[in-house]
């Protein structure tokens, strides 16, 4: 496979990822994440299995979560995307009910390979990051409403 092959395969590899959630398909999730992927935000979360649980409480707390691809940047073992992240907060998140309000987030996630597997998602939400994902969802004040 030339180069040029193995980047596009990792952008079309990054795509259906972010299609597979979207369609709430685990399934096809897990077959392409690796049994040690390791999915980085505040903390890791170690092992496809963990990770899988962990987007399914993401879509029982925001059952229309939605990732949109803005950009990609492409290598052979690794893809970073710009993506446009939206819910509605249904149901209970954090230990915390639901508020029933939308948020909408800029997302980057540098996603990497090993072979023809996701090894990791590194994940930042937007410059303000968590603090404007709970403004929106109404359970913190704006800076400058403080």
């Amino acid at each position: 496979m030339t180069s040029t092959d193995a980047v596009a395969k990792a952008d079309a590899v990054a795509k259906e990822y972010f299609a597979a959630f979207n369609r709430r398909d685990f399934e096809t999730l897990t077959n392409m994440l690796a049994p040690d992927f390791v999915f980085e935000h505040e903390s890791p979360i170690e092992g496809r299995d963990k990770t899988i649980s962990m987007l399914q409480g993401f879509c029982t707390a925001f059952p229309d979560l939605a990732f949109s691809d803005i950009d990609q940047i492409s290598r052979e073992d690794e893809v970073v995307c710009f993506l446009h992240a939206s819910g509605t907060w249904r149901g209970e998140f954090a230990g915390i009910p639901p508020t029933g309000r939308h948020f909408t987030a800029l997302v980057v996630d540098r996603i990497r390979f090993s072979g023809a597997s996701i090894a990791s998602v590194s994940t930042v939400c937007e410059v303000l990051g968590s603090f404007s994902m709970m403004h929106q969802l109404g359970i913190a004040a704006h800076p400058s409403e403080v």
